[in-house]
């Protein structure tokens, strides 16, 4: 009878470690580039909607979404039902900085739990302000996932200002790479899809290749998951991402809402520009943009033209000048 009882025992405080001991998931939602849809309110229900129904324990708007105006950030944080966090982008912060800071109350921020920690950075920064944020908030015996958070895709250098606080970021990966490399798990980025995969419009400059049924993509340098989930126009889709932490791994899904009533999207709406599905067509891309590099090349002309001027009309003025010396 005392072996039972402690074999009964045993498995009672074997089972209750299990169930109170086993570390808890967690679940967050993660968008960005929601200006295009926040004015349709029938749109913004269905998004919100669906976003709560996954019922989150985080959600991160990561810029271009109209953060800086105190209405749409209120409208945000009164319906989703989940702990909410912002990071700018540079449609906030390009004319709306002050505003922005002053409503949210940062521009780049900390959430820590006891596995997870979010780094919320302002990839619109200049270099140093970026360096010395990691340098400080990345602990060395942070044993759990850590996640940063951003809007501009801060490893694809192909997209780069010249200055901070312009349409892109403007430093390259490698001045960061050295400080995150071996720390960080994973980068979220809420930049705009329509920067490489178009939506329904664009002007005719643009060559991105027409996939609206593209929801998140994912590069991937050294570790370190990179997730890039702006969505773009929001329609005909308004897409999201739902993750979940759980023993330092990470399950991303995509998911979307549409107010569309089909599927598949009807064959009259895709692009009929044929160059822009056969890209490689040099000669006819050409052929399309010439108009705008031919009033590239009128601007230089015409530049040039009025310093060759001013050369002439210096000249004459020392050669006359030297006569009447003379």
């Amino acid at each position: 009878m005392k072996k039972i009882f402690l074999f009964l025992a045993s498995y009672l405080i074997f089972g209750f470690n299990y169930l109170f001991s086993e570390e808890k998931m967690l679940k967050f939602v993660a968008l960005g580039h929601i200006y295009p849809i926040i004015d349709n309110t029938r749109i913004m229900e269905n998004l919100i909607n669906k976003i709560n129904s996954h019922q989150p324990d985080f959600v991160f708007i990561l810029g271009d979404s109209k953060l800086h105006d105190l209405k749409y950030l209120n409208m945000f944080k009164s319906k989703i039902d989940s702990k909410i966090y912002f990071s700018p982008g540079n449609h906030e912060l390009s004319k709306f900085r002050k505003e922005y800071e002053k409503n949210v109350g940062y521009l780049n921020t900390v959430i820590k739990t006891q596995n997870v920690q979010f780094l919320l950075i302002n990839s619109s920064d200049d270099k140093k302000n970026i360096i010395s944020f990691l340098e400080k908030n990345l602990e060395d015996n942070f044993e759990g996932y850590r996640v940063i958070l951003t809007h501009h895709r801060i490893w694809d250098d192909t997209l780069i200002s010249p200055n901070p606080y312009g349409h892109d970021k403007s430093f390259y990966f490698e001045d960061v790479y050295p400080l995150i490399k071996n720390k960080v798990n994973a980068i979220i980025a809420g930049n705009s899809k329509r920067q490489h995969f178009r939506d329904l419009t664009d002007d005719k400059f643009s060559f991105g290749k027409q996939n609206v049924n593209l929801i998140y993509w994912l590069d991937k340098i050294g570790d370190i998951e990179l997730y890039a989930v702006g969505m773009g126009d929001g329609e005909p889709k308004a897409n999201f991402i739902v993750a979940e932490i759980k023993k330092n791994n990470m399950l991303v899904k995509g998911d979307y809402t549409s107010i569309e009533k089909y599927d598949v999207l009807p064959r009259e709406l895709v692009e009929s520009n044929q160059l822009r599905f056969t890209i490689h067509n040099t000669k006819a891309i050409r052929e399309l943009v010439k108009e705008r590099y031919f009033l590239i090349n009128k601007k230089k002309t015409f530049l040039l033209t009025i310093i060759l001027f001013l050369v002439i009309f210096y000249l004459i003025f020392r050669v006359k000048k030297n006569e009447k010396k003379l």
